[in-house]
């Protein structure tokens, strides 16, 4: 899929952020503070110069591009080739999911709007860049109660709109598949072996696509 967004973009991007991060850590240690205590809020924290330092790198490439900011506004809008642009800066929680989220109400009212997910490392030397092209409501999940306007995306139902600009993103089912059918070819595998292999093929199979997301040192 062609995208306006290139991976040489999200990599200049993504290292100008690395410096903004590193000046904010020194800036928090100077008052005795350990940004990283808390990713989610680094993350909020970061959001803004996401959205400021991709724009500008689009910027080199399309005219009329502007990152506004305020609530309302898109995040980065490419007005040549009338393009909105939300911008997600998340990271691996504890459990190691990642949770792709966005504003319902927002997506709602836009009806479809793309997005790029920076998945970022806790020391923020690792990305994973996607890049999603009209996303809709059905690709997330319903809005529930207590989710304060947020909503998860589904991914076995979006992946398919995903480019990958930075980083990789492996199908789960299909290395488990590969794995148990290397295991099959093996001629003097015990029964119970085959039995259990051939189990977890079956199991695979009829199981959405799961993702694995790999990070990229940049």
């Amino acid at each position: 899929m062609m995208t306006y967004l290139t991976r040489q973009a999200s990599l200049d991007a993504l290292k100008k952020m690395k410096i903004f991060h590193k000046d904010l850590i020194d800036l928090y240690g100077g008052y005795g503070l350990d940004l990283l205590d808390n990713l989610g809020r680094r993350n909020v924290m970061l959001s803004n110069i996401q959205e400021k330092f991709f724009a500008n790198e689009l910027a080199k490439t399309y005219s009329g591009v502007s990152s506004d900011g305020r609530t309302g506004e898109p995040d980065i809008m490419i007005s040549e080739i009338s393009k909105e642009l939300e911008c997600k800066l998340t990271s691996r929680q504890r459990s190691g999911t990642i949770n792709f989220q966005t504003d319902h109400d927002t997506l709602v009212k836009k009806k479809e709007l793309d997005y790029l997910y920076v998945v970022a490392g806790k020391g923020f030397n690792k990305f994973a860049a996607l890049y999603f092209e009209g996303l809709t409501t059905n690709d997330f999940r319903h809005l529930s109660n207590g989710a304060r306007g947020k909503v998860s995306m589904c991914k076995h139902k979006a992946m398919s709109k995903c480019t990958v600009l930075v980083g990789d993103v492996i199908i789960r089912n299909e290395v488990n598949i590969k794995k148990s059918s290397v295991t099959l070819s093996n001629v003097d595998l015990p029964q119970w072996k085959r039995q259990k292999a051939q189990r977890s093929i079956k199991y695979w199979k009829s199981m959405p696509p799961q993702y694995s997301i790999i990070l990229e040192e940049v």
